[in-house]
């Protein structure tokens, strides 16, 4: 093996490996795509929170579009269309989850086996159930809505679905009550002109409409604390929260008393098919970029916890292994934060950060235990290499020696003609031989020795009619 043969087995390696790296990295590109998450938003409170994730996105090589006008079924049902188009969106809690259970119907319960499907990327803050009745009625429960008009939401809002569920837990549906569709204004006006008894509303406590109407006089908020702890343990995706005597407003004293509201918290859900990479940035970004603890005039919102949102609890949903994984570390994997900002120097697309970051970490699992058995071979491959080469000249060294060996014992019966014959064979063979620079002085040193046979041949025949 002369130097110019491994150069050349080196080269030839290496050009194998870059070229499967570069096949593997054209056909899995093209299956990431260009790195695009469009969001679905309903609300306001949902659109201003997912503008605020487009930073940490978009700094990354993220494509970031936020749609407003999908809400409810709507984004459900866009999810799980097929093609580029809407991958992620908030939820209500509780929707999909009412979709099971004894008091789904069958078309429910269909939907569910699909809708289920979807990833969580989290839970983001408190949506309460407001329940606004007129001040003249005795409502102490959902079960006294009974023959009365309830404003519910529109058809395709979770906020129907999820009060319908309730309802009929209580042995309230459309058969014994009107399920008006709509939702209740900021003047409360259908409750005053009797076109409404009750309106039935799911908003974080910071919404302007709530906070109106928690102003508004002569309605009633309905007080779930005598079933609070019940409504927790029946519906999973419900918990209770308490709106203190006076946390509206001390003068004039809103509420008047303490009052125990249900409560759902929002979703933000992905397609299970949005690429692993996009998973945790937008993670990331959600954790990076929480719902603020202060409405828009600077006063703390209702009901709000340091530190409890987002969190990586879902009831509903599963929630995605690289979302876990974002949510225990706080911090993207190495790869991915590592070679992002690589990435945005070069102008490199995001298919190929996405590709790098996906299988690097395969690739390291495979590749560290093969260089654990790899190294310490390495270390014979100099002694190997050396006995290769010196091969060449031993084989030639053992041939020189039979030749001299007949000339000790052969005497008289020697063949001088043919042993000087097997001598250029020798001598002509060792010329041709080629081995590296350094290995120069060992084929001039048989060289040497050959001659000194030459010259021990040519007076053989002398010595032997001495002999004689």
């Amino acid at each position: 093996m002369d130097t110019s043969y491994a150069r050349w087995a080196g080269i030839t390696v290496l050009a194998a490996i870059i070229g499967l790296v570069s096949y593997g990295l054209v056909r899995n590109t093209g299956e990431i795509g260009p790195g695009r998450i469009v969001m679905a938003t309903g609300s306001s409170q949902y659109y201003e929170l997912a503008e605020s994730y487009r930073r940490d996105l978009e700094r990354y090589g993220v494509k970031y579009e936020v749609q407003r006008a999908t809400e409810g079924f709507a984004t459900l049902k866009a999810l799980l269309e097929a093609g580029p188009g809407i991958n992620a969106g908030f939820i209500k809690g509780g929707l999909v989850g009412s979709m099971q259970g004894r008091m789904a119907t069958d078309k429910a319960k269909g939907r569910y086996a699909e809708f289920s499907k979807l990833w969580s990327v989290g839970r983001l803050f408190y949506e309460p159930i407001w329940v606004f009745t007129r001040g003249d009625l005795p409502i102490t429960s959902l079960r006294d809505l009974k023959d009365k008009k309830i404003l519910l939401g529109t058809k395709e809002s979770g906020t129907r679905r999820i009060a319908g569920q309730l309802l009929k837990a209580n042995g309230v549906d459309k058969s014994n009550a009107t399920l008006l569709v709509g939702s209740l204004p900021d003047d409360a006006a259908p409750l005053f002109d009797g076109s409404a008894d009750a309106a039935i509303l799911i908003e974080p406590a910071d919404s302007p409409q709530i906070q109106t109407l928690l102003r508004v006089e002569n309605i009633r908020l309905m007080d779930f604390s005598g079933e609070a702890e019940a409504y927790d343990n029946r519906f999973p995706a419900i918990s209770k929260v308490v709106l203190r005597k006076g946390a509206v407003e001390f003068n004039p004293l809103v509420p008047s008393d303490d009052i125990t509201l249900l409560a759902t918290t929002a979703a933000l859900v992905v397609r299970t098919d949005m690429h692993p990479a996009l998973v945790s940035l937008l993670t990331h970004a959600v954790i990076a970029n929480p719902k603020s603890g202060f409405d828009k005039a600077g006063d703390p919102v209702l009901f709000y916890r340091a530190g409890e949102f987002p969190s990586a609890s879902d009831p509903e949903f599963q929630v995605s292994v690289e979302s876990r994984a974002i949510y225990k570390s706080g911090e993207l994997p190495i790869m991915l934060r590592t070679l992002v900002p690589v990435s945005a120097y070069l102008g490199l697309p995001f298919s190929v950060t996405a590709f790098v970051s996906s299988y690097a970490g395969q690739m390291l699992l495979v590749v560290i235990p093969v260089l654990a058995l790899i190294i310490p071979f390495t270390r014979t491959v100099p002694a190997v290499y050396v006995w290769m080469v010196r091969r060449k000249l031993f084989y030639w060294y053992n041939q020189l020696k039979t030749l001299e060996r007949n000339l000790d014992t052969r005497g008289t019966k020697l063949d001088a003609a043919a042993e000087q014959a097997e001598l250029e064979r020798i001598d002509g063979a060792v010329r041709r031989i080629r081995v590296p620079l350094h290995f120069s002085n060992e084929l001039y040193d048989l060289r040497l020795h050959i001659d000194l046979v030459r010259q021990r041949l040519s007076i053989q025949p002398a010595v032997s009619m001495a002999a004689e």
